[in-house]
């Protein structure tokens, strides 16, 4: 398939509610509201890692030769809202799918608890290109597109870039990725983001957990209940990983300084008002020309909801970006 620079100019502009003008009421309200989930099969397969572990995909196969991969954001699984929602968006312009795990992530749709002894973070790409292997083997005459959400968004940079991981997707759609993982870090920290900090933290510490009860882990990492994300990578992802400390960890996977480096199509969605993710990371960095960049007003973190100018309906502005983008990069 021939490849172009992006262009999003035919992208429509998010018109937001009035009760969901903003970064916290757009994160918060997204979620809350319901939302619809796949109706149709879904097949699971084990794709084994480089280092042993493996992780759980589940996959539906449909009639155009184009595999689009979703990859979740942190402390999320297939079954998160923005994921069920694109695999129906995916599923409706007839193209195949992928619906990702990472390591130790569990769903109500696993015939068993996927677990992990390493841990996944912001800078696995090379888990990222074990599944496109593993897709390009099963999937070798379909186009490949990855979706990473949030954290997700920075595992797929890292790949793009080749700094973690070698088997690349021939596009990709970034979504509130975090561009600098200690910025975000600490903006966790900071007033109304605690919500959003300590559901993160509760739901690593309860996996944490399982992994030293299941005696997949032999030592114990004490996450106190009142830590934040920060103090999570200080305790645990750091020293659990190649990286040994936080700092490091986070040096060696934040992406700003490195997005020069893309060399596939790159389409990379945030929003000014994002609580976590700083904007000015995306305006300030430099970027290869593969990359295109879509900035909203307003969408919080993963949020985008808009009201319909013309029937004054409530929508998701974030399902149709992604269905307009990926229809440009497949030139449907």
């Amino acid at each position: 398939m021939e490849l172009e620079l992006p262009r999003l100019k035919i992208i429509k502009k998010l018109n937001p509610p009035f009760w969901a003008s903003g970064g916290h009421s757009q994160t918060i309200m997204a979620h809350l509201i319901p939302s619809p989930t796949v109706h149709f099969s879904l097949e699971e397969f084990s794709v084994p890692l480089k280092d042993g572990d493996h992780l759980k995909i589940h996959t539906h196969k449909g009639p155009l030769p184009v595999m689009v991969s979703l990859f979740h954001g942190l402390s999320g699984n297939i079954n998160s809202d923005y994921m069920q929602r694109t695999a129906l968006v995916v599923e409706n312009l007839g193209y195949s799918l992928a619906l990702v795990n990472h390591r130790g992530v569990s769903s109500e749709t696993s015939s068993e608890i996927s677990l992990a002894k390493n841990p996944y973070h912001s800078g696995r790409g090379e888990d990222a290109s074990d599944v496109f292997e593993w897709l390009h083997n099963k999937y070798p005459d379909h186009f490949h597109i990855g979706i990473g959400f949030s954290m997700s968004g920075s595992i797929l940079l890292n790949l793009l870039t080749g700094r973690a991981g070698h088997i690349k997707p021939d596009a990709a759609i970034t979504i509130n990725a975090p561009l600098d993982l200690e910025k975000g870090a600490l903006k966790l920290r900071q007033r109304l983001n605690r919500i959003y900090d300590l559901r993160f933290v509760s739901r690593l510490g309860r996996g944490l957990k399982t992994k030293y009860e299941s005696g997949l882990i032999s030592k114990k990492y004490p996450i106190p209940f009142w830590s934040t994300v920060y103090d999570f990578d200080r305790i645990f992802t750091g020293p659990a990983t190649e990286f040994k400390t936080r700092e490091n960890y986070y040096a060696t996977c934040s992406m700003k300084t490195h997005l020069e480096k893309v060399d596939r199509p790159c389409f990379m969605l945030s929003a000014e008002d994002d609580p976590f993710v700083d904007v000015s990371d995306y305006l300030n960095s430099a970027k290869s020309p593969f990359i295109q960049t879509h900035i909203e007003a307003t969408g919080g973190h993963v949020g985008y909801l808009g009201i319909d100018q013309k029937t004054g309906e409530l929508y998701r502005w974030l399902d149709h970006f992604v269905a307009e983008t990926l229809k440009i990069i497949v030139k449907q």
